[in-house]
């Protein structure tokens, strides 16, 4: 390949002022419109065929590296952008942008179906530590300003130009850690923390009816749900429960609120094959249907409707900026939507495998496709009713054919990943921004914006969780403490998992380490009853835990 011939390795790659390296340029810029147009028109299925990809994949590895590299350097170095390189009529700022373009799509086609090393997008030699602290710096500084377009903030902040562009360049735990500082900027300007003027928002929640009490009073505060919200239960007799919200409380009823609201039974959200959440296509249609008449009357308007989503995209919004791990699982094409991003038909899979199979077959048919009496329309069936729907004006009268099939193919993908979840979606991420930035989510693609909000999926590292423990009537050296971590060393990660989640909802770690855990994990002693079972309070991380006189009392 030409390009790593050329650049692997060389300094020369990044000296894009040397006329000598003029012709370099040149071929490096038509080789990137060539491939990214052609990424553009080439699916997973023939990406990874070798016999259809003009490139093995151990050449697109190697070319996306050297990429990388270009794209980083023309962020970070001060070139004048409008200059033109000499013996071309190429500007640097197109240079910049070609070579991001394709160094994007790259990326993209790894993330969704990876085919390079796993550090593979990591910038060499660059200090993460001395970035983070400036890129935060950086935006701080101009954080007062009016919002800046990309092109214009990569031009005065060229670490937040790398941020906003090539994010993947940085380890997805530095990331992460610059996601927390800016959240705390955003607190610090807004006052949230504030000792003497900490604004607190209150309200009353029926443990019976926690998403309902919670639209009510909470939906109409918007953005100012980033404030302390103090949360009081109310029991079933009508009473209010003891105890002061210091947050503990607060993330009981954001957990109950999920479990309640996700809950594919309630009707916001379906789930695909692998159980993965996404919007409810059908939830305009809804609203007549007895069912849902006798939850809440949960449907009773469209614009009701929206409104519930808009809702749980402030709930979503603010686990994420309180740092609160959730436990839902998304699908990818509706993560992607947070990210601002078209789903095509290669995010078909996360949806529907089955439906992306048929298109697949569909597009490499050999015979008459007009034989298999399909027309440019879409069935949509919901409580015994179907409804057709044209994917073009009159599609019903128009046949797909060996020569539209290709249209066909991706109007059904379009259809299926964005138009019938449309609305949904931007009534969401209403929500979602008013309380994070965009900016600040598009520094992760959809997995890591998965793990952001329900944790790691890695394995349950037990000393980090024993040195980040807190004790409470017990001591380290205390015989039932020392018994407890046997024990749970000895468990494999699903029983791991179980334990965690028993003590704080949620089944997985947090991404930096049990050190994020908020509050701290914490064991108390419950007294000496060896009938006793252990109990917790998950709204605040506690292990209620009796001081079991004997070894095998305690591991059953």
């Amino acid at each position: 390949c030409i390009l790593n011939r050329r650049y692997a390795n060389s300094s020369k790659a990044f000296n894009v002022i040397d006329p000598a390296n003029a012709e370099d340029w040149a071929i490096l810029v038509l080789l990137c419109e060539v491939f990214s147009l052609l990424l553009m028109m080439m699916g997973d299925a023939e990406f990874f065929d070798q016999a259809k990809n003009p490139l093995k994949l151990k050449e697109v590895v190697e070319m996306s590296g050297v990429l990388r590299d270009i794209a980083f350097t023309l962020f970070w170095n001060d070139v004048d952008l409008k200059r033109v390189l000499q013996g071309t009529s190429i500007q640097i700022l197109y240079l910049r942008n070609i070579v991001t373009k394709l160094t994007q799509q790259i990326h993209g086609r790894d993330s969704r179906r990876p085919f390079c090393p796993a550090t593979h997008w990591l910038a060499p030699d660059l200090d993460v530590e001395s970035f983070a602290r400036s890129v935060i710096a950086e935006e701080q500084a101009i954080e007062a300003d009016q919002p800046f377009t990309r092109h214009h903030l990569a031009t005065v902040s060229p670490r937040l130009g790398v941020l906003n562009n090539i994010p993947f360049v940085l380890p997805f735990e530095d990331r992460v850690e610059i996601f927390r500082q800016f959240v705390a900027t955003d607190r610090q300007r807004s006052r949230i923390d504030d000792y003497f003027h900490q604004p607190v928002e209150r309200a009353k929640v029926h443990r019976d009816s926690v998403f309902q009490d919670g639209f009510e009073q909470l939906n109409k505060l918007g953005s100012k749900l980033k404030v302390k919200i103090a949360i009081s239960f109310i029991d079933q007799f009508g009473l209010a429960e003891a105890g002061i919200d210091g947050g503990g409380v607060f993330k009981e009823f954001l957990t109950a609120l999920a479990q309640q609201a996700f809950d594919t039974n309630y009707g916001l959200f379906l789930s695909t094959p692998e159980n993965l959440l996404y919007p409810n296509p059908h939830a305009f249609a809804i609203e007549c249907a007895d069912y849902f008449t006798d939850v809440y009357d949960l449907f009773a308007f469209p614009a009701q409707q929206l409104a519930y989503f808009e809702f749980l995209g402030r709930i979503i919004g603010k686990a994420l900026y309180e740092g609160i791990l959730v436990d839902v699982a998304f699908a990818g094409f509706f993560l992607s939507k947070w990210l601002r991003k078209q789903n095509y038909l290669d995010d078909l899979p996360s949806l529907d495998p089955e439906l992306y199979q048929g298109l697949i077959s569909l597009r490499n048919y050999d015979g008459n496709v007009e034989d298999l009496a399909l027309d440019f329309t879409v069935t949509s069936s919901e409580f015994g009713k179907s409804d057709i729907i044209d994917l073009i004006p009159n599609g019903r009268n128009i046949p797909v054919t060996n020569a539209n099939r290709i249209r066909y193919i991706h109007l059904m993908a379009d259809y299926r990943l964005n138009t019938q979840i449309d609305r949904q979606c931007r009534a969401f991420l209403r929500g979602l921004t008013d309380l994070v930035e965009p900016k600040w989510l598009r520094m992760f693609n959809q997995q890591e914006l998965q793990i952001l909000l329900g944790g790691a999926s890695t394995p349950i590292d037990i000393e980090d969780l024993r040195l980040n423990t807190q004790l409470s009537g017990y001591t380290e050296t205390d015989p039932t403490i020392q018994n407890l971590w046997q024990i749970v060393a000895a468990m494999n990660n699903d029983q791991r998992k179980r334990f965690l989640k028993f003590v704080t909802s949620c089944s997985r770690p947090p991404l930096l380490g049990f050190k994020e855990l908020n509050p701290h994990f914490c064991i108390r002693n419950a007294g000496e009853d060896d009938e006793r079972l252990p109990t917790s309070s998950t709204c605040v991380n506690l292990l209620k835990l009796p001081n079991y006189s004997k070894f095998e009392t305690l591991r059953k």
